[in-house]
C-alpha cells in the first residue's frame, strides 16, 4: 500500500483499497468546465460516483425548496437548498457537483450540508469549481437534499489558561478571545491571595485571571466562605476590587469540588458577583465538573446548572483526563447539560497535555517526555560478540509475540502506547493537532460557545495544537485527519552493522565483524514530531581460555 503522505481521511476506511481519485477528478472538472453552459437544461445538481457503474443509472433530480431554513451560525448561504431524487438508491457514495446562487472567489472555505431533523448537518469540504459558480464535494451517502455553506466571520469564544510564573506561548494570541491566567486563590477571610501578574507588553486581548481553589486547603477555605454570608460578601467586594484596580476585563473561578451542601451558596455568592462585575462592564466565567451518571440519575457534583448558566458569561468544562472514557462520559454530560441549558455558554475544554494512567492514577506529561517513554532501546542478550545476531527491541514497545508500537486509538481519538512500568500496565496517550481536533470537531456538533485551552505556556508548546485551533476559530471546525500509520512506526539505524529490517518495535542486528562500541538508535513519532534514543552497543570479541 502506497503511503497517502502524512495523513490517512478518516472517512476512508482503512480496510478499503486505495483508489486512484485522479481520473474522476478530470472527468468531474471537465464536465464542470461544461455545466455553466448547460445549466439551463440540466439539473443544477450533478452525481459522479468514483466507481462509474455503481452510479444512479436514472437522472437526479434537484427541486429548489421553497423556504430555507435559517444556516447555523459561523455560515451562510451561497446556493439554494436542493431537495434531491433518483430513479435507484441514494445509498453511495458520491461526488456531488451543486451550482451556486452567489458566485464566490477561488480557495473561499465552502461546505456541504443538509437539514434533518430540524437541524443542519455539515457533509463535508466543497471545492469552488468553474471560476466560482459551482461547488463540488464527497459525500458518503447520498442526503435528501443538499446546500453549500461558506463560513463567515464568527465571534468564537478561545479561553486559554496560564499557569502562575508560566511564559506564554505567543501562538496563542492568533486564537485567543481571552486570556486566564493563573496563581490566585480565595484566602480566609473572603479575600484573593497572589502575586502580582507579570504578563507580555503589549498583550492586546482580555485578561481575566483565574482564581482557584485546588488544594485541601484552599477547598476547606472555600467552602468556609460559602457557609458565611458575611464571608460571601466580603469575597464578593475583594473580587470586584481585584478586577477593578487591575482594570481586568473580567474574572474565571476554578471553583470545582464544593459542600454539595452548599449549592444554594454558591448560587447567590455568583449571582451577586456577576451583577457587580456587569454593572462594571466585566464577565464572569466558571470553570465546573462534568456531571456523571449514577444509576437513573445524575451527580451533578452539588452545582445547580440551571441557576448558574444564566447568571455568568461562560463556563468551562473540566476535561476528562481518562482519555479511552473522554468521548463516552463527555456525550453523555453534554447530552445532559444542553438539553437542559443549551449550549451557548458551554466551553469543551481541549488541551496540550499528553497522559499516563497507571495503577496511581493519571499523570500530565508532555509530548516529548511521551515519545521519550516510547524510544527507549534495549537489546535481548546481555553480551555482543563479533558476527552475532542479536534482537534489538522498543523496550517500552514490544507487547506480546514481539510487535507493538505507537498506534491510532479509536476510542481515545490519538496517538497511544502500552507498557510496563511501575505497577504493571501503563497507557500513554498523546495530546497533538490530531487529537484535539476531535475534541473541537465535538464542539462544533453539539454547537457550544466555544472552547477553553487548559495550558496554553510554553511548558507544552511541542504538542502544536495550534493548526486544529486556527481552523476552528477561524472556520468554527477542525479538520479530522490521523497520521498515517507509517509514521507511527518505529525505525531504526546503526553506526556498523546490519539492520535486518529498519521498522518495527523489534528488529534483528547483524552485529559488526570487529569489537568495538557502536551505536543503535530508536526513533518515534506521533505523526509530526521524531524523538529519537541512543543505545551504546559494545561488542566484544570472546575471551580465549589460558593455556595450562
Amino acid at each position: 500500500m502506497q503511503d497517502q503522505g502524512p495523513f490517512d481521511r478518516i472517512l476512508q476506511p482503512e480496510s478499503a483499497q486505495p483508489r486512484d481519485r485522479t481520473a474522476t477528478a478530470i472527468v468531474v472538472v471537465g464536465i464542470v468546465l461544461g455545466l455553466v453552459l448547460l445549466v439551463l437544461v440540466l439539473p443544477p445538481i450533478a452525481i459522479f460516483d468514483d466507481d462509474g457503474p455503481a452510479a444512479p443509472s436514472g437522472p437526479v433530480t434537484g427541486t429548489i425548496r421553497d423556504e430555507f431554513p435559517p444556516p447555523p451560525a459561523g455560515f451562510e448561504a451561497v446556493s439554494a437548498l436542493f431537495d434531491l431524487a433518483a430513479e435507484d438508491s441514494l445509498l453511495l457514495p458520491a461526488a456531488i457537483t451543486v451550482t451556486l446562487s452567489t458566485q464566490v472567489s477561488q480557495g473561499e472555505q465552502l461546505s456541504l450540508f443538509t437539514y434533518r431533523d430540524d437541524g443542519w448537518v455539515r457533509l463535508g469540504a466543497a471545492t469552488v469549481l468553474a471560476d466560482g459558480q459551482v461547488a463540488q464535494g464527497e459525500v458518503p451517502i447520498v442526503p435528501s437534499n443538499i446546500a453549500v455553506l461558506r463560513a463567515v466571520d464568527r465571534e468564537g469564544v478561545v479561553l486559554g489558561s496560564l499557569p502562575a510564573g508560566a511564559a506564554l506561548d505567543t501562538r496563542a494570541l492568533a486564537v485567543l478571545t481571552t486570556l486566564n491566567p493563573a496563581g490566585f486563590a480565595p484566602s480566609s477571610d473572603g479575600g484573593v491571595s497572589g502575586d502580582p501578574l507579570a504578563l507580555p507588553n503589549g498583550l492586546e486581548i482580555d485578561v481575566a485571571p483565574t482564581i482557584s481553589a485546588s488544594t485541601t486547603a484552599q477547598v476547606q477555605t472555600l467552602n468556609s466562605i460559602l457557609a458565611s454570608p458575611e464571608l460571601r460578601a466580603a469575597h464578593v467586594v475583594a473580587i470586584l476590587e481585584f478586577a477593578r484596580d487591575n482594570n481586568f476585563a473580567g474574572v474565571d473561578l476554578d471553583y470545582q469540588t464544593i459542600d454539595p451542601a452548599r449549592e444554594d451558596d454558591f448560587v447567590s455568592f455568583v449571582d451577586d458577583l456577576a451583577a457587580g462585575l456587569r454593572a462594571e462592564g466585566r464577565g464572569l466565567s466558571l470553570t465546573l465538573p462534568l456531571p456523571v451518571r449514577e444509576g437513573g440519575g445524575w451527580d451533578t457534583r452539588g452545582f445547580d446548572w440551571s441557576g448558574l448558566v444564566p447568571l455568568v458569561d461562560a463556563i468551562k468544562l473540566a476535561p476528562e483526563l481518562e482519555q479511552d472514557q473522554y468521548y463516552q462520559r463527555t456525550e453523555e454530560a453534554l447530552g445532559y447539560l444542553v438539553s437542559r441549558v443549551g449550549s451557548g455558554k458551554l466551553l469543551l475544554t481541549v488541551s496540550p497535555v499528553s497522559h499516563e494512567r497507571g495503577v496511581d492514577g493519571v499523570r500530565a506529561l508532555t509530548l516529548t517526555e511521551a515519545l521519550s517513554i516510547a524510544s527507549v532501546p534495549a537489546l535481548t542478550e546481555a553480551t555482543v560478540v563479533p558476527g552475532a545476531r542479536v534482537q534489538a527491541m522498543g523496550q517500552n514497545l514490544v507487547g506480546d509475540g514481539g510487535v507493538g508500537g505507537l498506534h491510532w486509538d479509536d476510542v481515545a481519538r490519538t496517538v497511544a502506547f502500552t507498557y510496563t512500568g511501575p505497577g504493571g500496565a501503563r497507557t500513554v496517550w498523546l495530546a497533538n493537532q490530531f487529537s484535539e481536533a476531535f475534541k473541537l470537531d465535538l464542539a462544533r456538533r453539539y454547537q457550544l460557545g466555544g472552547v477553553a485551552v487548559e495550558d496554553v505556556s510554553l511548558d507544552y508548546d511541542d504538542a502544536n495544537i495550534w493548526p486544529a485551533l486556527v481552523s476552528y476559530a477561524q472556520m468554527g471546525e477542525a479538520e479530522l485527519v490521523k497520521p498515517n500509520g507509517e509514521l507511527l512506526q518505529p525505525r531504526w539505524t546503526a553506526s556498523a552493522g546490519v539492520l535486518e529490517g529498519e521498522e518495527g518495535a523489534m528488529v534483528t542486528w547483524l552485529a559488526p565483524d570487529d569489537a568495538g562500541t557502536y551505536t543503535l538508535t530508536l526513533i518515534v513519532s506521533d505523526g509530526v514530531m521524531r524523538v529519537g534514543q541512543q543505545l551504546l552497543v559494545p561488542v566484544q570479541a570472546p575471551q580465549t581460555a589460558a593455556q595450562p
